[in-house]
This record gives C-alpha cells, structure tokens and sequence, in this order.
C-alpha cells in the first residue's frame, strides 16, 4: 500500500518552514528558508509576497528530496500564516503592492477616522476586535486613499494564508480563524456584514469567500504544480491563522485550555465555546470546530534576544567554545536571582505593547535600578516581566469569567527551566510543557498535520490526533510562596505601565519633533 503523506507551510514573519509528515504524525524531512522584511518609513513593515511564494517553492523541493518520498505520495497540504495581513492581488493571484503585514501601523490616521464614526461600536462588537493600526480595516482605508488605482484595480483582498492557498489553487477563500482582521466579518454568523463593508468603504465583490479551515478548497494547479514540483491534483485545505493553529499544535484541543506563546512575538490563547468582546484583546475562531480562541498579543518575547546582542558578548562569544546556547547561559545566570530579582521590575515593551495596552509608543523600562542590581537580577527581571505581561491579559480575560484549566507552554522560552517556573509561579498554576514522543514540540507543524489529515480522511478527530501525538508532558508546579511575591510584584508592574502611558506619549512627540 503507498504511503501517504501530508504536507504542511508554516508562513511566519521571517521565515517560512515547511514539513513533510507520514501518516502516523512522524516528520520525514523539515527545511526553512528567511526573509527581510522592508521597512521604507519608521511604521511601514511590508514585504513583496511573491517572496513567500517563492520561499514555499524552495522549501517544498527540499523537504521532498530529503524525504525521499514521491510527489504522488502527497495527499493533502495545509498552510498558515501569520495575520492581519493585506494583499491586494489580480486575478492571476499576482501581488498589486507589497503585503502589508501585521507590525505595519501606518493607518494611524484610518484608525481615529473608525474610531469617530457612530458604528464604531459596532464594527468593535460585529467582529469581537478592537479598532487598532494593525488590523487589516485600517489598511485597506489607507490602500484606497493613498493609492486608489490598486485599490480599484485590485481582484481581491486577500490575507497572507489565503494568498498562499490561491497561489496553490487559484481559489480565493478567507478562512474564519484570519476572518476577523476585518471589522466587517460579522464573528458571530460567520459572513461579511454589507450594512458595515459599505459604510466602511470597501466593496464585498473584491472580498473572497468565507470558508472554515478545515474545508478542501481546491486542488494543486497544473503552474502551482510547476513552481513546486508537485503533482497536479492535491487537495489544499483553506488553512488559518499561526496563532491559533499553534494553540492547536501546543495541546489547545478543548475549551478552558491555553498555551502561553513564548517567542519573538508571545501571548496567549484560550479555548472558549461562545464568543467573548473584550477591545482590550484579540479574539478569533479556533480551527476545531464550535470552539473560538481568546487571545493576547505581548512583543517583549524578544528582550532576551535584545539583551544578547547588546550586552550578551561574553555569552555570544563562550558559547561555541563549550558548545552551550547563549539563551541556555542567561538562564543559569537567571537562577541565581531570587524571585522578584532583588526589587527589579521590566516593563518589555521593547516595540511597543499590542494587548492590553495597545500602545505603539511604549517602549521598555527597568524600574527599581540600584547599585546593588546584579546582572542575573537584570536577566530573571527579563523573564518575570514577560510573564507579567502574560499575566496582565490573563487578568483581563477573568473579567468576563473566562478561566483556565491548563496552562500549555509552547515556543523557544519553554527550553528553560527556570522561565517555565517562573511562568508557573506567576500563574499560580501548573504550566505544562507537551512534547511528541521523540521529544519534540508540537506547534504550528503538529496543528496543521491534524487538520489536514482530518480533512483528507487519515484521522477522525482532530483533538484526539494532537492529543495522541503529545504523549510527553513535563509540569512545572507552582510555589504558593512565589506566587503570594509575585501578586503584589505585578501590582506594581501593572501601576508602573498605566502610569507611563503618557509619558511615552510625550517622549515619542519630542523624539518625532527632534528628527
């Protein structure tokens, strides 16, 4: 009998990765390839997307050679991508103007014009989402008043998944889980709202269809199959947001689950049964059906990476030699801070802060320098302070009665030992790291295996499958002690960053005027 093979793209903001997986949930071969982002004026970040398609084109050869395996053995792919992306594109699926992504915030002036008008509210309720530069609304207002010949030029609206699900299939869909970047996706009936597209401005017949993303939109076409060396005829599921599916990924298969995001980009994701308006935090379908994802967004993820290149030399330079991570070397040097390191609070709002502040003039802040600060209480404040960033959304979500039965931990920060705990102690929860039964993590790759084997008939139920594959748990109880610290600690974390909210405004202001 021949194998069977699912092949997933993950679509991130650097890099691409993609992998191809037996039917058991096995990874045969795995490849990645980067990218820059272009960043022509202090708030743009947008990138030419034929560039993704390209990077998905060079991994899928590599990851199919190394395999071993035969194009014809593949039969399903599923994509996702990262969100609140636009790209205008023509009806060969060709980009009109560079995609802009999610940490583009140059509809300032589009955002306060939503905010004025009347439906406001409603725009905020239709779609469970606050009004903000980085959502797809506010971009596609500025796409048709600075460049109003590619707005009316253009075939459709599509977001990063759903650009590289055409470029497969040459069918333009929208799944739910990327659906609610839209202030007109109405999250509740699933469908585009006319009464608030046609206030807002934009013409439902340049959007495309709504699907859920688990759906086999179409079939690899005869030039997809061309640009990739795949087989003409692969069923192509419609794909969904990175976040979400990395919830899927991390062990989020039911509701009162969560995953803590912890990476360049961190946050959250609860599994929910009914929808939750909350403008302080981003809320989306999950891909499992009749369950949604409240979700927070944190950037402080990468003040490690920060503290690396800019006063890490030692580590940067000694880890070769003994053949150790820099990041490993942090977090030893971390240990020996004790919790609440010595009085030190971070704020690691390094670009900004999106939940629950939505502040792009935020910026990072040690609060409580002395002379007696040691370099491990400037690292583990590093760590306590990303975790309290967390913690501050967690404490949004419980004013709707929103709780959490299990803490999941996911991304590059669960390799340390003492951040798990940390995050542990912070929650006042067990925080639980699943793995796969080679020891890897699941994650954006695991999460789109299951839906697509789900949808080309190798799997039942797409929670039993990630649940099947993540055998491997390691908790990290919490302290009663740490945590009783740590909730007066975040008190004045969370004081410290509303109090500066002008402050920053202000410094912004004199540093823009100063330029």
């Amino acid at each position: 009998m021949a194998q069977q093979m699912i092949l997933t793209v993950d679509v991130g903001t650097s890099s691409t990765k993609t992998a191809v997986w037996n039917q058991d949930g096995t990874v045969l071969a795995e490849a990645t390839a980067a990218y820059p982002l272009h960043r022509p004026e202090p708030l743009w970040a947008e990138i030419d997307a034929n560039i993704w398609w390209q990077a998905v084109c060079d991994t899928i050869e590599q990851v199919v050679s190394r395999a071993g395996i035969r194009a014809d053995e593949i039969v399903g792919i599923g994509v996702d991508a990262i969100s609140w992306t636009l790209i205008p594109v023509d009806t060969a699926v060709q980009p009109l103007a560079p995609a802009m992504i999610w940490l583009d915030r140059r509809a300032e002036e589009e955002t306060a014009w939503l905010k004025s008008q009347p439906e406001a509210e409603r725009f905020v309720n239709l779609s469970a989402n606050p009004l903000d530069e980085a959502y797809i609304t506010p971009k596609l207002l500025w796409l048709r008043k600075h460049k109003p010949d590619i707005f009316d030029a253009a075939h459709k609206f599509v977001e990063a998944t759903g650009f590289i699900t055409a470029r497969f299939t040459g069918e333009f869909i929208c799944d739910f889980t990327q659906a609610y970047g839209y202030h007109f996706f109405d999250i509740h009936n699933e469908r585009w709202d006319e009464t608030a597209a046609a206030k807002i401005g934009v013409p439902l017949e340049k959007m495309p269809r709504l699907c859920p993303p688990t759906e086999i939109v179409g079939t690899v076409t005869a030039q997809a199959a061309a640009d990739t060396g795949l087989r003409t005829g692969i069923p192509v599921i419609a794909g969904c947001l990175d976040a979400v599916v990395g919830a899927l990924g991390s062990g989020v298969t039911r509701p009162g689950q969560t995953n803590e995001q912890g990476g360049q980009a961190g946050g959250l994701g609860i599994s929910l049964d009914r929808v939750v308006v909350e403008p302080r935090l981003i809320f989306s379908h999950h891909v499992v059906p009749g369950q949604y994802i409240l979700a927070a967004g944190t950037v402080g993820g990468g003040s490690l990476g920060w503290f690396r290149d800019q006063l890490g030399q030692v580590e940067t330079a000694v880890s070769p030699l003994i053949q150790q991570n820099p990041f490993e070397l942090f977090s030893l040097q971390a240990n020996q801070s004790p919790p609440g390191a010595n009085g030190l609070i971070f704020l690691p709002y390094m670009a900004g802060e999106r939940t629950p502040l939505w502040s792009s003039v935020a910026r990072g802040v040690f609060f409580g320098l002395s002379y007696s600060t040691t370099r491990a209480d400037m690292l583990r404040a590093i760590m306590e302070g990303c975790a309290f960033a967390v913690y501050d959304n967690l404490q949004v979500a419980a004013e709707h009665g929103v709780t959490v039965d299990e803490y999941l931990g996911a991304g590059g920060a669960t390799q340390s030992v003492v951040w798990c705990q940390i995050k542990a102690d912070v929650y006042g929860r067990p925080f639980v790291v699943a793995q796969r039964a080679d020891g890897g993590e699941g994650g954006h790759g695991l999460g789109l295996f299951a839906m697509t084997a789900h949808a080309v008939g190798l799997v039942d139920d797409i929670g039993d499958c990630v649940n099947s594959l993540l055998p491997k748990r390691r908790i990290y109880e919490p302290s009663p002690t740490n945590h009783a610290h740590y909730q007066e600690l975040f008190q004045v974390y969370r004081s410290v960053s509303r109090k500066l909210l002008d402050d920053f405004a202000d410094l912004d202001r004199i540093q823009q005027n100063f330029r």
